[in-house]
């Protein structure tokens, strides 16, 4: 009896007689690699990986690290320096007008919201109590707030090629980093209280 080898490879099981081996070939996964100096945007592999004068834009989706931060992504930072070297070639102004934000400084923002708005629900629509907020966690900017609009259009319809995606319908400042760099962005949520963490 001839023994067999089950092989799965993106959800498809293949069967495979054990004296005749299938080598499956893949391709590295694609990484762009952003040199902050000069400003210059490049793609590689994750095999090749980035030259030491440019820094990764990464090769997945940027979640929320184990533990608190006190500053901004890395991976955020370098997605958006690319982003606003890009947009500078289109003539087009970008700048982080909010990003990390202290847990204080979050449970501030949102007691002003409840003021303004009447209520924690109404309030978590627009600013999420620390707890919540991507801001805390050094995943989330906000661009351009409250004065550029038309700029971050450019962002809106370009972020994916780097990694970055508006979040909510309500809020055309707040960009985070939920997409691979290429890959189209997902839906947006309708608002900031649709938010869940990760």
């Amino acid at each position: 009896m001839k023994k067999y080898l089950v092989a799965a490879f993106i959800c498809t099981l293949v069967w495979f007689p054990t004296d005749a081996i299938a080598v499956i070939k893949t391709k590295p996964a694609k990484l762009m690699c952003f040199n902050i100096a000069t400003e210059v945007l490049r793609r590689s592999d994750v095999i090749a990986g980035c030259r030491k004068s440019e820094s990764s834009l990464g090769a997945m989706v940027v979640k929320n690290p184990t533990r608190r931060p006190t500053d901004l992504n890395p991976y955020l930072r370098v997605r958006f320096l690319a982003a606003q070297a890009e947009g500078k070639r289109d003539h087009i102004s970008l700048k982080i007008t909010s990003g990390y934000r202290s847990y204080e400084r979050q449970t501030w923002l949102f007691s002003r919201a409840v003021k303004k708005y009447g209520s924690e629900t109404e309030a978590a629509k627009w600013v999420l109590p620390p707890e919540l907020s991507h801001h805390t966690w050094g995943v989330a900017l906000d661009i351009n707030y409250p004065n550029d609009p038309e700029s971050t259009k450019w962002l809106a319809r370009n972020g994916y090629k780097y990694g970055l995606c508006r979040a909510y319908e309500n809020e055309w400042w707040h960009f985070e980093p939920i997409t691979v760099p290429g890959v189209r962005c997902p839906a947006r949520l309708p608002n900031a209280s649709a938010t869940k963490i990760d």
